[in-house]
């Protein structure tokens, strides 16, 4: 693909380190599958402008945490795919889904002790990208209706960008959801690592989402490491 085309999708903090993977064949053949999808009438969600959003609200250099899910939302209303391009946020549509609401329970629950009542559940979920929250889905796209269609598809840019982008940043990492965890092994050794259950399945379930504690526990390591702690609510 042709760099220039793509800069201006990335917060310049990322262009150095992500140039080379958008240079190279193994995203030609992600960008001509989607073309060709596109071409044969599949609706793809996010917006294509959207699809790299979590790299254009927290730059590189401002990375505190990296949380991964799965795919994005593979919903639509009238029309508008829900996801954003922020993992869990469904901003475009302004509706709050059931996984979002489940999550903003959860850490309700785990950081304030269920105390905070004052809280806002918004579709929009930026607020924690601003305070370096890498909010990240391992597949960028999937097909409409079609949940971890293109999982596969995107496996290359993921193992790339946790080997080659994320590793010397030493953050903790949170994967939500087994099927997130597999990329645990692009891992470098010793990193702070949490597999969570993924809100979404609690949502199915129609129970209460337990979050192990991991959020306290990661702004213990924010704190302990960096002076600085993460509000995960707003």
């Amino acid at each position: 693909m042709t760099w220039e085309k793509f800069k201006e999708l990335f917060h310049e903090s990322w262009h150095v380190k992500i140039r080379p993977f958008i240079e190279s064949k193994e995203c030609d053949d992600i960008y001509e599958f989607l073309k060709k999808e596109s071409k044969r009438g599949k609706k793809i969600a996010p917006l294509s402008p959207n699809v790299y959003r979590c790299f254009k609200e927290t730059p590189l250099d401002d990375v505190k945490v990296v949380m991964i899910g799965m795919c994005p939302y593979h919903t639509f209303i009238d029309g508008s795919p829900v996801a954003d391009g922020l993992l869990m946020g469904c901003s475009v549509t302004g509706k709050l889904q059931p996984s979002l609401e489940k999550f903003y329970e959860g850490v309700e629950k785990d950081v304030y002790n269920g105390l905070n009542l004052h809280y806002i559940k918004k579709p929009d979920v930026s607020y924690l990208a601003k305070q370096g929250v890498l909010m990240l889905n391992a597949a960028l796209t999937t097909e409409m209706n079609k949940a971890g269609s293109h999982i596969k598809l995107w496996e290359p840019f993921t193992k790339y960008l946790l080997e080659e982008v994320l590793a010397p940043t030493g953050v903790p990492y949170i994967f939500l959801g087994k099927d997130a965890s597999v990329y645990e092994r692009y891992l470098p050794p010793f990193s702070w690592s949490f597999t969570l259950s993924h809100p979404a399945s609690a949502s199915y379930k129609q129970s209460d989402w337990d979050t192990e504690g991991v959020f306290t526990r990661v702004n213990k390591i924010l704190r302990d490491n960096n002076n600085f702690s993460i509000e995960w609510l707003q």
